[in-house]
């Protein structure tokens, strides 16, 4: 079980929608596994880290999920959870067929798959801003290697997934979209959005991950305008987490810290992850030192000494989430 979206409901339970594998996968000679299936679970907590998990909610049966259903993420907007995930219309580790997948729920008890978002081309780690900026609802994806911004006129026009005259000029100009570009040498390679964007007094705070060269993922914080996310406020140089621990470096993919869900309560930001594949994970800083983190500036003779090992860790408690399974034998 690992990469579990997150959210809190009125009444402050937290609710984990996490990855789980089902058994029976067999590594390849080359890179990555054969049979490489993937549902999506629910789990709830009190206290952010202890959960009972439940039965999985989303399951495989459309064409554009009956692969594998991958890495959801949860945002409340306007009474609804609105649930995006990475559907596989190819089995896993061919390195294609990844679509952005839209469900909804009105309770986070039954799930209503809405279908994919966006044109049919490889996309991946969608998240959904929790409220309207300037009247719009507005997404962020990652087609290639950069995080791009999409604006849509409501939530039924998001639930509708292909409008072809809007995306057509939209892929024609896919670059003008682009909100955050790799820059740093830890995500040489890629970036992609973490949780869905929270407000703050500063703006709305952003935690994606970047990928080196060697495959490592991190997790880095961007602050974007609040009336513009389009505009980058401040970015960190260094990412927040990096995989140290154990079960970081060590699972079905090494090196991997991979940031999915976000709740802040009472001042604490809690930032839910997955690591090297095979779990899930809790790290806890305060919000506003992770603010001054992200607005910190650094002169380039330390970025040059330091380079990727500057980390907030010390202000971050790191936990691996507990899943108790109430049904043995679902997942």
């Amino acid at each position: 079980m690992f990469n579990p979206g997150a959210v809190m409901d009125n009444s402050g339970v937290i609710h984990l929608f996490y990855r789980a594998v089902q058994a029976g996968y067999i590594k390849k000679r080359d890179y990555g596994y054969e049979n490489y299936v993937s549902v999506i679970g629910h789990a709830t907590s009190h206290d952010g880290l202890h959960f009972k998990a439940r039965k999985p909610c989303i399951r495989l049966g459309e064409t554009f999920d009956r692969f594998s259903c991958e890495d959801a993420r949860v945002t409340r907007l306007e009474g609804e959870y609105l649930i995006t995930y990475t559907g596989l219309t190819s089995p896993a580790f061919t390195w294609k067929g990844y679509r952005p997948v839209l469900a909804s729920s009105p309770d986070l008890t039954v799930v209503e798959k809405h279908g994919v978002l966006g044109p049919d081309i490889e996309n991946k780690d969608v998240v959904i801003f929790p409220e309207r900026i300037n009247g719009k609802v507005v997404v962020l994806q990652r087609i290639g290697t950069d995080i791009q911004i999409v604006y849509y006129e409501s939530i039924e026009h998001l639930k509708k997934g292909y409008d072809a005259v809007y995306w057509e000029r939209y892929l024609r100009h896919l670059g003008s979209h682009v909100v955050l570009r790799r820059k740093f040498r830890w995500e040489a390679m890629k970036v992609g959005a973490g949780p869905p964007p929270i407000k703050t007094e500063l703006g709305w705070l952003l935690i994606y991950h970047g990928v080196d060269k060697r495959n490592i993922y991190r997790a880095g914080v961007a602050i974007l305008d609040a009336n513009d996310p389009r505009r980058i406020i401040k970015r960190a140089p260094y990412p927040i987490l990096s995989p140290v621990r154990n079960y970081e470096r060590l699972g079905d993919i090494p090196n991997v810290v991979f940031p999915t869900g976000a709740v802040v309560r009472d001042g604490c930001f809690m930032l839910y992850y997955g690591a090297a594949d095979r779990c899930c994970c809790l790290a806890c800083c305060n919000l506003g030192e992770l603010l001054e983190f992200a607005c910190r500036k650094y002169s380039r003779t330390l970025h040059f000494i330091r380079g990727n090992t500057l980390l907030v860790r010390r202000n971050i408690d790191q936990r691996r989430v507990k899943l108790e399974q109430t049904t043995p034998g679902d997942l």
